[in-house]
């Protein structure tokens, strides 16, 4: 057989055979289909995705807005005193629950008294309205975060503020339960310095935190967390009786 170099014709030939035939295959062979539609449903698909994460993003957005909005308006100088007075109310009466719900678990109490919460919550109020006018009338006064300010008012809220409060507590207390003036200043006598005591151990250094960083419409609200425990205390030494005379609080 002669080669192909030595035919130039025939390679000729021969080359343009295979190149047709490699063209025909390529014609020939069967592509892989494609589903009508499959194309725009993964598109619809894809887009549904996006859409469903876009509308929960929006959600999250409008959400957080509005407690932004909350948040301002409940912490604004027109709110402020009704916010301050909610806190305290709230928070006396979480005190109050927890206070009676480990007196039960401790044998002391039978039974849960929903009016000893209620007259707690209702102490809470006029506690409320007493330390929002004192800290704006302390912070008109002795204006600043100076050391010595802050001294200042430390002295001047334990002096002051705290026998204030703690006067007031018992004699709301006493109108609740129909006391007579005599009972109110027999209690007031009994169980007002244990309060007073405990004031001068936990609130010098929690007031030095609160007249230094806190801002003035966050001081009642930061007095309020930092205080559910004494909250806590002041139910007990309340409500424990007497050693003169055992009265049961209705």
């Amino acid at each position: 057989m002669q080669s192909l170099r030595s035919c130039p014709a025939r390679g000729l030939i021969l080359s343009s055979a295979i190149r047709g035939g490699q063209r025909s295959l390529r014609m020939s062979w069967p592509r892989k289909s494609v589903a009508p539609g499959a194309g725009a449903g993964g598109g619809l698909g894809a887009g549904a995705g996006t859409g469903g994460t876009t509308a929960t993003g929006t959600i999250r957005f409008a959400a957080l807005q509005k407690l932004r909005e909350w948040h301002a308006n409940a912490f604004s100088s027109r709110f402020l005193l009704f916010t301050n007075v909610g806190i305290s109310l709230s928070l006396s009466c979480v005190g109050d629950i927890l206070e009676q719900h480990l007196e039960i678990y401790c044998g002391e109490i039978e039974r849960f008294e929903s009016t000893r919460t209620a007259h707690m919550a209702i102490s809470g109020v006029t506690v409320g309205v007493i330390c929002h006018y004192w800290y704006k009338m302390l912070d008109k006064r002795l204006p600043g975060r100076s050391m010595r300010v802050v001294a200042k008012k430390i002295v001047l809220d334990q002096l002051i503020c705290s026998p204030i409060y703690i006067t007031v507590f018992f004699v709301t207390l006493g109108l609740l339960e129909r006391k007579d003036k005599h009972e109110v200043w027999e209690e007031i006598k009994e169980k007002a310095w244990k309060l007073y005591a405990a004031e001068w151990t936990v609130w010098p250094v929690a007031q030095f935190v609160n007249f230094y960083w806190i801002p003035t419409h966050y001081r009642i609200f930061y007095d309020n967390i930092i205080s559910l425990g004494y909250d806590v205390l002041t139910s007990k030494v309340k409500h424990k009786q007497s050693h003169s005379h055992l009265k049961k609080i209705p």
